[in-house]
């Protein structure tokens, strides 16, 4: 955990990148939403944030430019209250109110005159509430995000002290954080470091000048206005099936399932054509284990070459699959990582026009998050589900964040109502097509 201190800190350029990537229509907001079994004590749950969210000097800080670079220093007019708004539904129970409230917090940009981060409670969810907590993508990436809302809950209601900062906690994040690194291996000898050195060149001149993604419905024109919908959740169990029976990653059936679902978009209205490929922006992370929680971001994005036009699923994951195996045998991650830090060190002005550029490259974002296999509780009310949805570079309109928490995965879905107005046709799709993946699998095991 970052040591509480009010001296000012430089920022890395992968982070002034990512805080200047905001635009009017695409805030750079990563936003966690945790639905909760019952309400929250507002004392307890102040205290919570006081206690272990604020010893993290990024949200005691602000982020300012001095000259040409950025430097975070310490709010002195610092005030919890001020980042914490407390809601109520219009309609209790009403099944689209929360969806559409999440949907304008997603549109609004956060205030850079303060720490860059927000917490909104939402009471009447039906028998429980919700906590939305919404942070600036250059505060630091999922991965770590992920951790530190983590060290906002306990494994009980009523734990002891002694339990909140056990050690063996800590580990057990930085275990979970550390299952999705992909750190290249460092290559051996003259020859091989001098392939790697050209592979890398190849990929960073790739990703420099790959031309913009296949113009369809699916890249309109945004307004700002977002869209949130969310899936049941769905048993890891069920994905395991899947992945055991094809050889696939967990990432691997989600791209099948995300590539089904917009060629089934597609194909309803008219718009599918053989062949036809669209691009995913999917982030890597890069941590290595460590103990202690360490924000920034460090992590790479790939784009990937997805087949939307071959309708049997199964088919579609073996295309995925091999798309995927050329990825990871290229170091097209190491040089969108060095990209992303280049770019922060470019003007503003021409910042702005680069990531206009790279925004033309892909049609949707796809971001996977392993979260705790236990079930947890914050401020003494066990949470029942966890939900995150990512920013989008500009002129995406499209997100799937893939989140999984106590034995079972959600998928939040974001929408720029320019691109589509109705993500749930996409949340429907999703689920329809992991159904119809374990559906075979099944069938297979039955032996018809």
């Amino acid at each position: 955990m970052t040591a509480c201190n009010p001296t000012r800190e430089w920022t890395t350029w992968g982070d002034v990148t990512w805080a200047r990537m905001d635009t009017p229509t695409q805030p750079m907001v990563v936003t966690i939403m945790l639905l909760l079994a019952g309400p929250l004590d507002p004392e307890r749950f102040k205290a919570t944030l006081h206690d272990r969210l604020l010893p993290f000097t990024r949200f005691r800080q602000r982020l300012i430019q001095q000259a040409i670079r950025h430097v975070w220093v310490e709010d002195t007019a610092f005030d919890l209250n001020e980042h914490i708004e407390w809601r109520q539904l219009p309609e209790t129970g009403h099944p689209l109110a929360l969806e559409t409230l999440v949907g304008e917090l997603a549109s609004q940009p956060l205030n850079f005159h303060r720490p860059l981060w927000q917490c909104v409670v939402v009471e009447n969810r039906d028998a429980g509430w919700a906590v939305v907590f919404r942070v600036h993508h250059c505060i630091a990436d999922g991965i770590a995000l992920l951790r530190v809302f983590l060290t906002l809950t306990d494994r009980m209601p009523n734990p002891s002290r002694v339990a909140v900062a056990a050690l063996e906690e800590r580990r057990m994040q930085a275990r979970l954080a550390a299952r999705t690194a992909k750190i290249p291996r460092a290559p051996l000898g003259w020859l091989e470091r001098g392939r790697w050195g050209a592979a890398f060149l190849t990929a960073l001149l790739r990703q420099t000048f790959l031309l913009p993604d296949t113009r369809t419905i699916l890249r309109g024109r945004l307004n700002g206005y977002k869209r949130i919908a969310w899936s049941a959740s769905i048993p890891l169990s069920d994905v395991a099936c899947i992945r055991q029976r094809y050889g696939a990653r967990v990432n691997d059936v989600m791209l099948t399932a995300v590539a089904g679902v917009l060629g089934c978009y597609l194909r309803a209205r008219g718009e599918m054509r053989s062949g036809l490929k669209v691009r995913l922006a999917v982030p890597v992370n890069l941590r290595t284990y460590q103990e202690e929680i360490r924000l920034g971001n460090e992590f790479a994005v790939i784009f990937l070459n997805l087949p939307l036009d071959i309708i049997d699923p199964v088919a579609r994951m073996q295309a995925v699959q091999a798309c995927m195996q050329r990825v990871k045998a290229s170091p097209e991650a190491v040089a969108n990582w060095v990209l992303i830090r280049l770019v922060g060190r470019l003007p503003d002005w021409l910042e702005h026009g680069v990531l206009r550029l790279f925004g033309t490259k892909a049609t949707a974002v796809l971001s996977n998050v392993p979260g705790p296999e236990e079930p947890l509780y914050l401020a003494g009310a066990l949470i029942q589900q966890g939900l995150a949805w990512v920013p989008q570079i500009t002129g995406i309109g499209i997100g799937f964040c893939v989140l999984s928490y106590a034995g079972s995965i959600t998928v939040g879905v974001t929408t720029d109502s320019g691109v589509i107005a109705e993500p749930r046709e996409l949340v429907a799709g999703f689920e329809a097509e992991v159904a119809e993946l374990i559906g075979r699998v099944r069938k297979s095991a039955d032996g018809r």
